[in-house]
């Protein structure tokens, strides 16, 4: 299934007071390569035109498992290694691993759910993304 490299730079705003990243900009660096990767795969379609329509979707995050083995630090160059990990018909799991080189910083699982736009509802994954999604890139 299709992978996909995020790159980022700790930054000030991102650490406490010791120059150690908080806990929650994993999860803003997790959303900005998901939100990336598929700006990269389907360039017509941000997420904004994919809700669009009576055919409309929203991504939506379901559960996020996430895990914590090093931290990031002041300066830092980042990469979020994204995949495909499993899909389902109205849903798929992406597995996210936050790397500073070689080390291991966050590994996080996170089930997104595609709703309706129009009802809210749950609604299958479009066949063009599903496509895309299992395509190597």
């Amino acid at each position: 299934m299709r992978k996909f490299i995020y790159k980022a730079r700790v930054y000030f705003s991102d650490t406490d007071a010791e120059g150690i990243v908080y806990h929650a900009r994993y999860l803003d660096w997790a959303e900005h390569a998901r939100t990336e990767m598929i700006r990269e795969m389907i360039p017509d379609y941000s997420q904004t035109a994919l809700s669009e329509g009576e055919d409309g979707v929203f991504m939506v995050v379901r559960s996020i498992n996430i895990e914590f083995r090093k931290p990031g630090l002041l300066d830092d160059l980042i990469e979020v290694h994204t995949g495909i990990a499993d899909m389902q018909r109205f849903s798929c799991t992406v597995h996210q691993r936050i790397m500073r080189g070689d080390d291991l910083l966050a590994e996080l699982d996170i089930k997104i759910a595609f709703i309706s736009s129009v009802t809210r509802k749950p609604h299958p994954i479009p066949a063009f993304l599903v496509n895309q999604l299992k395509t190597e890139a």
